[in-house]
């Protein structure tokens, strides 16, 4: 990968100065953050974990213990299809919770997963029972070297370490169940679960994470999303254990971190139901926990959306003269289950409305394990080729067709991953 200094003052005097020339993916991407547009829309890589080790044809059970192997196997894949910025991303939500006790369901096919029919936490004495999470048990280590490689293999201002964030944490432990209720009900054990959940269980995994030289780590958080919580109780509950944990990460481990990702998406499932003041809400707050300002969609059922409400919120709430970049997710099952040339229709639909002015980037919420390449391959190309500056007055006149690729296994065959992948599959 580029320097990734160099890539940022290209993007940034592309985006605000001189947008002349082709810009490498990375710069594409800083032109779109911090100034007008790039050369083109660019598309970062989505989590996509179980979707890369399903092409890569690797175990499950040698894949989500073997750092070097999930890493470059997620390396190898992104690139096979093109990303302008890489993601490495795990079953991030499992790993303090695994680490700690709790009953975890294994497959040879998928991520681990907690078994939510005997949570580790019960009851409030359990806290005390469960103590200090131990940063050498379970997959903890795999997690670190994880993120250490992320910075080692060349991710550049990639590279994160990755957690459970604390509400998150708090629900794979206990239930959502009994997560919402001690929120609802009873304030004082809340607070006592985002206390463990913050200093015993998550903050001893990122000073392991630290002590290996990780600078950034972000935690997931999709158990915060709407409807799971409104975003008056991510305001709440979630954006001032966020800020602790911020606080703490700079104070005592000189690291970035920011917990909540994924805090207020607007998931609403029913179309019916979709209600503009509400989504404006969830972005709001969302923006409280971003690491940028952004206009940030990930889950939600996006391919039902009005995207010119998005576009509304991120104009309305412009810094520096111009709207905030939107981060605009194709939804998972849209991209797994629909045909090429729908997924090439609703990019088309989405540029029009929210490219043309700048500030927009695509991504994928997350590939399922099944999803088809060929839609995944698709969507990087009509992203690229509508999404052209200038965009073209008339998308409509611009064909897509669904993209033809190398397959796989034929074009893993020399990159510098290859040998890693065949051995994975040899000891399935």
């Amino acid at each position: 990968m580029a320097n990734p200094m160099l890539e940022i003052l290209r993007g940034l005097i592309y985006g605000n100065i001189l947008p002349v020339g082709k810009l490498s993916p990375g710069a594409r991407v800083f032109a779109t953050l911090m100034g007008r547009h790039g050369d083109i829309v660019p598309f970062l890589a989505p989590q996509i974990h179980d979707h890369a080790m399903t092409v890569a044809k690797v175990p499950a059970r040698k894949y989500y213990y073997d750092a070097e192997l999930l890493v470059d196997t997620e390396l190898a894949v992104e690139r096979w299809y093109g990303f302008d910025a890489p993601m490495i991303t795990a079953d991030n939500y499992n790993f303090e919770v695994e680490a700690l006790g709790a009953k975890m369901v294994y497959s040879d096919y998928g991520m681990p997963a907690v078994d939510t029919n005997q949570p580790l936490i019960k009851e409030r004495a359990d806290l005390d029972r469960l103590g200090a999470l131990d940063p050498t048990k379970g997959r903890i280590p795999v997690g670190v070297e994880i993120a250490r490689l992320s910075a080692a293999k060349g991710l550049g201002l990639f590279a994160n370490g990755l957690f459970c964030s604390p509400f998150s944490f708090i629900c794979a432990a206990t239930g959502y169940p009994k997560a919402v209720r001690a929120l609802r009900k009873d304030p004082a054990y809340a607070k006592e679960l985002f206390d463990y959940a913050e200093n015993k269980a998550i903050f001893p995994y990122l000073k392991a994470q630290a002590k290996a030289g990780v600078k950034q780590t972000i935690g997931a958080d999709a158990w915060s999303a709407f409807p799971n919580l409104t975003p008056e109780m991510v305001d709440e509950w979630v954006v001032p254990s966020a800020m602790r944990l911020k606080e703490r990460g700079k104070k005592d481990l000189k690291m970035r971190v920011s917990a909540g990702a994924a805090a207020a998406d607007y998931c609403e499932e029913d179309p019916a139901k979709f209600n503009k003041e509400i989504m404006f809400k969830c972005l709001s707050v969302a923006l409280k926990l971003l690491p940028m300002n952004m206009t940030m969609t990930v889950m939600g059922r996006t391919q039902d959306w009005d995207m010119r409400w998005v576009q509304e919120f991120a104009v309305k709430n412009k810094k520096w003269g111009r709207k905030l970049p939107i981060y605009a997710s194709l939804n998972s099952r849209f991209v797994r289950d629909s045909t090429p040339q729908q997924i090439v229709e609703k990019i088309r639909e989405w540029i029009n409305i929210m490219g043309r002015d700048g500030g927009l980037m695509f991504f994928i919420g997350n590939v399922p394990a099944d999803t088809p390449p060929v839609n995944v391959h698709t969507a990087l190309q009509a992203v690229h080729k509508l999404g052209h500056y200038p965009i073209a007055k008339d998308l409509s006149a611009i064909t897509v067709e669904p993209h033809k690729f190398t397959p796989f296994d034929d074009w893993l065959k020399g990159q510098p991953e290859a040998d890693v992948i065949f051995k994975a599959r040899e000891k399935k």
